[in-house]
């Protein structure tokens, strides 16, 4: 488990997923679900793809131009849903939403190592990076 009083640390962890992303370039695999995600306040751009078998998230990727919060967002939350079915997905993007949105958290197990943005609903403006990823695979549901 993160320790998520060491702000340092969380630092380090967004910049390790932002200059070295686990899932990024795409796939192309002939069988995923492509969405591109486009910031309508900056020019963040992602491409996000998905393979889904039996409501279950197999294969995950992403490409495109984005900021450190937006592209390591991506990255961890991609990390955070591979195997899991869209119902569990969902309960993930929930739970990460109010998150976001409040500092709240019901569930940290929930939400893995996207803990790092515990500051995100301070800066309202960054918001909409942390969850650009997020929402285009919320519309899977």
């Amino acid at each position: 488990m993160i320790n998520i009083d060491d702000d340092a640390l969380l630092r380090q962890i967004i910049v390790k997923h932002f200059t070295k992303p686990l899932y990024k370039p795409l796939k192309n695999n002939p069988n995923s679900i492509i969405m591109e995600a486009k910031s309508n306040t900056c020019a963040d751009e992602l491409v996000v793809e998905i393979l889904l078998k039996n409501q279950s998230i197999k294969q995950v990727s992403f490409d495109g131009t984005a900021c450190a919060v937006a592209t390591a967002s991506a990255d961890i939350f991609l990390n955070l849903i591979l195997n899991k079915t869209l119902k569990e997905v969902n309960a993930i993007i929930e739970e990460y939403q109010l998150f976001l949105n409040t500092g709240d958290c019901n569930s940290i197990d929930l939400i893995g190592d996207l803990i790092v943005f515990k500051n995100i609903h301070n800066q309202k403006n960054r918001i909409i990076c942390a969850e650009l990823a997020i929402k285009v695979i919320k519309n899977l549901q």
